[in-house]
Parts: C-alpha cells; structure tokens; sequence
C-alpha cells in the first residue's frame, strides 16, 4: 500500500511540475507577441526569482 501511495505522489508532483512549466512558457509566448521582450540577464533573473518563489 505504502508504494502505490508514493507512486500516485511521484506522478502528481510531476503534472504539477509540468503544468507549471507550460503556463510559464505559455507566458512567455504571450509576451513575445505582444512584443514584450527581456534580455538574457532579464530572463535569468525572471526565471530565478520564480524558483525562489516555487521553493
């Protein structure tokens, strides 16, 4: 029993991981085509602050 409650834990954190993952990148689509475009440096810290906040 304890091993198919980790399991079904593992596969939610995942889809939770994914769905973050493609709502940021679904984002950062929706600023590319309204033409709000971040530098290199901008999109690092953009991404670590968001990690910090994840964490």
């Amino acid at each position: 029993m304890e091993a198919a409650v980790k399991n079904n834990f593992d596969q939610f954190d995942e889809k939770t991981a994914m769905e973050t993952l493609f709502s940021y990148l679904d984002k950062g689509i929706d600023d590319m085509e309204s033409g709000r475009l971040h530098t290199v440096d901008e999109a690092f810290q953009i991404v670590r602050d968001k990690m910090k906040n994840e964490l």
